[in-house]
């Protein structure tokens, strides 16, 4: 049934799968597997694409399983979604089979729910997916509580797990490393699929509650008082920026020619217009890692979006791109807001630390561009980088007034294992080793900014740091102005409410208290994974843990 992720991932190389010593190979006897799927939000989001993606896979391919939801949202009830409830509400479910699709920012915060789930049911196996398991395989195997990592795409490999718990297909789950009885891990090949058009679209019903959607927080930056739906065209990005994750997958996937992929545009209208019609959406927000990776697909995809969807939606893109033309045809295909990076406003540190390569006055143009097409404009800014110098850090703010997005953001830098600015940062001396929650939300709830790094005072001194952020945020509340009218007159407004800046930190006595020995290496703010209606994206861009 599951031919293609052995093509996939087959190797010849690997050693003679020891069957016996797995600990959960055929452990499942019942006819129909229960697995629970799960990630942790800590800004309110219930929509996770992954787990959207393996949903719709397996109710597809695999009928003699049941699919159920049960993720961590801190925001909705801090009591109820703690380790010890979380783990009595998932024995409740009497599951075969947890599986969490964690971003690295995350993982330090979800391993006391690991050793509660197996505190309290030993013989549960819990397998960990996403951008933590992809890139820092090592650090996420060795924890004690995790039998299964998924090391890349995860539909196909998901598929595999699941014959493998059943035990009606010899051998190990393709896709996954396993802990064996012995403390041994036997190692399979990541999974890279290349063709979309084989897998089905993502399944949206497995977030839905008992009144549809009305209850779920399902977007990043859209109106209140409507459905906001989140929808991916595609997989990957071409660019290589030096901070970002998408970086070290590129590098490592076998073949470049399948790395960029889009639906058909047909296809792909198809189905917005289906999830149009069966949800009662209002707004798409395009959650791709680059919407405009395929120039030809955009251009095609515009005109039919325009011509049958009629929604107004959001995109992320390039401002190399963004000339007016394109915004233009953005605007008359129903574009609302286009998110863009600048990341620094210093060009030379962009160009040389980032790998990006454009110059200030294209993002002034592109911005001016957007703004001339009616289309909001919302940039994402880094602070706290390597090598940073406080210069740096006022031509970012610089910049972004010159152009006076409608919402402004900005969020500290987070080293991401595998990426070359972490290695440079590594190089540098400047990874953290003792503090085990990274600062990766904006403090200004309490007005104190802190850098993730260590210092280095030549540059950029912890209070020059908190100074700078301080004016940012000064300038986010003075500036961002982010609405969607509902009609020509603008009579119905409705805010977007940025509730990225009222997210509480761990004490400084509390993290010192669980500080560990190993480097950090949770990676930067992604959009892939969401978050609460009108609040911030969690791990630009790159959410898209498979």
């Amino acid at each position: 049934m599951n031919s293609k992720a052995d093509v996939i991932a087959a190797s010849t190389e690997r050693p003679v799968y020891p069957q016996h010593k797995s600990r959960f190979f055929g452990s499942v006897k019942r006819k129909k597997l229960r697995l629970v799927f799960s990630f942790y939000s800590p800004d309110g989001n219930e929509i996770a694409m992954p787990i959207a993606s393996m949903s719709a896979y397996l109710k597809r391919d695999f009928p003699d399983v049941e699919v159920m939801l049960e993720p961590v949202l801190i925001l909705r009830d801090a009591e109820q979604y703690s380790p010890e409830n979380y783990a009595r509400t998932i024995q409740a479910m009497d599951a075969d089979l947890i599986a969490f699709s964690i971003m690295s920012p995350h993982w330090f915060p979800m391993e006391p729910y690991f050793a509660e789930l197996k505190k309290l049911m030993p013989d549960l196996p819990i397998l960990i997916g996403g951008y933590q398991a992809m890139l820092s395989q090592e650090q996420t195997i060795e924890n004690p509580n995790i039998d299964y990592i998924c090391v890349g795409d995860g539909e196909y490999a998901i598929g595999n797990m699941v014959q493998h718990l059943l035990g009606t297909k010899d051998g190990p789950a393709d896709g996954m490393w396993e802990k064996l009885i012995d403390g041994e891990v036997y190692e399979t090949e990541a999974h890279q699929i290349g063709d979309l058009q084989a897998l089905p679209f993502p399944d949206y019903d497995i977030f839905s509650k008992e009144d549809g959607f009305k209850d779920v927080n399902s977007s990043i930056f859209g109106p209140k008082g409507k459905l906001v739906l989140p929808v991916m065209t595609g997989r990957g990005c071409p660019y290589r920026c030096t901070y970002c994750c998408n970086t070290p997958i590129l590098e490592g996937w076998r073949s470049k020619k399948t790395f960029l992929r889009k639906y058909e545009p047909e296809a792909m209208v198809q189905e917005l217009e289906r999830l149009r019609d069966l949800y009662g959406v209002g707004y798409f927000e395009f959650w791709d890692e680059l919407f405009l990776s395929n120039l030809k697909f955009v251009r095609a995809f515009f005109e039919i979006y325009k011509d049958r969807i009629g929604l107004p939606f959001s995109i992320n893109s390039r401002v190399e791109v963004m000339n007016e033309e394109f915004c233009k045809t953005a605007a008359e295909a129903g574009c609302h807001t286009i998110w863009f990076g600048i990341e620094s406003g210093d060009e030379e540190y962009r160009g040389r630390m980032l790998g990006r390569k454009m110059k200030n006055q294209q993002v002034i143009d592109a911005a001016d561009n957007c703004k001339k097409a009616g289309i909001n404009r919302l940039t994402f800014n880094i602070v706290g980088m390597p090598l940073e110098t406080a210069d740096n850090m006022r031509e970012t703010l610089k910049l972004n007034q010159r152009i006076a997005p409608e919402h402004f953001f900005f969020f500290p830098y987070i080293p991401l294992r595998g990426t070359p600015l972490y290695n440079i940062a590594k190089d540098e001396g400047l990874l953290l080793t003792h503090k085990k929650n990274l600062h990766y939300l904006s403090a200004a709830n309490d007005r104190q900014f802190t850098l993730n790094m260590k210092e280095m005072p030549e540059l950029l001194t912890q209070d020059e740091y908190n100074e700078i952020c301080l004016e940012m945020l000064a300038f986010q509340e003075r500036n961002n102005r982010l609405t969607y009218s509902d009609d020509e007159n603008g009579a119905e407004v409705a805010t977007v409410e940025d509730k990225s800046f009222s997210l509480t930190e761990e004490t400084e006595e509390a993290t010192s208290n669980t500080a560990i020995e190993s480097e950090i290496s949770p990676e930067v703010f992604d959009p892939a994974a969401g978050v609460k209606q009108g609040g911030l994206m969690t791990t630009v861009r790159n959410f898209f843990s498979r």
